[in-house]
């Protein structure tokens, strides 16, 4: 009798340290708020990995720059394991890998479907990439399409001369550049700054953008270009990632399935009630710009459509090549 309850205390030790390492928490930074898409994204996502894991995973969420990493400390943040998960606008990975700047090459992609076809043409270098810096790719969501918030409309190629306009990536900065404007690029954290003190006098991003920071406290017109869906990617470490057991592995890559699902599906209606909010709090929606302004930006983004496929070559004509096929176009 001793010799067996000595076994059963054993074993429920060890049950017990058994459980205690199946729970497991894992961090996830992002740089933007918790009410953007891209936050209520990764809220989704959290919430899903915690049921299906039956709680053995939880991922803790840090939006708003809250760890004090922006987009473009990311990838090497999840490298060194600073944190295992996090959600990365693309352009700021675009230093490691221009091929992460499909998404917003201008005028590109006409209408959220076509965005999506563009992820997908692009997915397997993505995952080619991020395997190779030891990490996965869990999903990726996008952004509503771009415009211009300003002071008043920029409708005409007059109003686009010298403005100072504050653009997320590499392509945005070329795309105003060759129509006329004084672009700056600015991480989102930086952007707000910068309104305040008259850093910038016009920012390229979407309703989203503007709704998730009150841009309507600095600027009262955004005018709508759809210049282009731009992604987030959520990647986490492959060692972390490794080091679940196979059922919270699965949990982990079923969440974000359903995540990235969600994610585009919301997108459409996401730009209606952002343009909900815009108009209650009195800000100027110009939808018609002029014909000489559209032929600029379109000439614009023909030549920063040139300048990509000649820093990616035959990874970039491959992924236009699939994304033509899948739209009916030819690029």
């Amino acid at each position: 009798m001793k010799i067996h309850g000595i076994l059963t205390a054993l074993l429920l030790a060890a049950l017990a340290l058994s459980g205690a390492a199946r729970a497991v928490s894992l961090d996830m930074t992002n740089e933007y708020e918790a009410n953007s898409i891209h936050g209520e994204g990764d809220r989704f996502f959290a919430d899903r990995v915690r049921e299906i894991s039956g709680g053995e995973v939880e991922i803790i969420l840090h939006p708003g720059g809250a760890l004090g990493l922006k987009s473009k400390d990311h990838l090497d943040a999840v490298s060194d394991g600073v944190v295992p998960i996090a959600d990365t606008l693309g352009g700021a990975l675009a230093g490691a890998n221009p091929l992460f700047l499909a998404s917003s090459l201008p005028f590109l992609a006409r209408n959220p479907g076509e965005a999506r076809e563009l992820y997908l043409a692009a997915k397997p270098a993505y995952e080619r990439f991020f395997a190779a810096n030891n990490q996965i790719l869990l999903y990726a969501s996008p952004w509503p399409p771009s415009g211009v918030w300003s002071a008043a409309p920029v409708d005409n190629a007059e109003k686009l001369a010298g403005l100072k306009i504050r653009t997320y990536d590499a392509n945005g900065t070329r795309t105003f550049i060759q129509a006329g404007a004084a672009p700056i690029q600015l991480s989102w954290a930086d952007v707000v700054p910068q309104l305040a003190t008259g850093g910038v006098a016009a920012v390229l991003t979407s309703a989203e953008g503007g709704v998730n920071a009150s841009f309507w406290e600095h600027l009262q017109s955004f005018t709508e270009i759809n210049y282009a869906m731009p992604l987030n990617f959520v990647h986490m470490s492959r060692d972390a990632f490794d080091g679940l057991t196979a059922p919270q592995r699965d949990a982990v890559l079923r969440a974000a399935a359903d995540a990235d699902a969600r994610n585009w599906k919301a997108m459409e209606a996401r730009v209606q009630g952002n343009y909900k909010t815009l108009a209650e709090k009195g800000v100027t929606i110009a939808r018609d710009i002029s014909p000489e302004m559209r032929a600029r930006l379109s000439d614009a983004a023909k030549k920063v459509a040139d300048e990509w496929l000649e820093k990616t070559g035959e990874n970039g004509r491959a992924i236009l090549d699939e994304f033509g096929k899948r739209v009916g176009r030819t690029f």
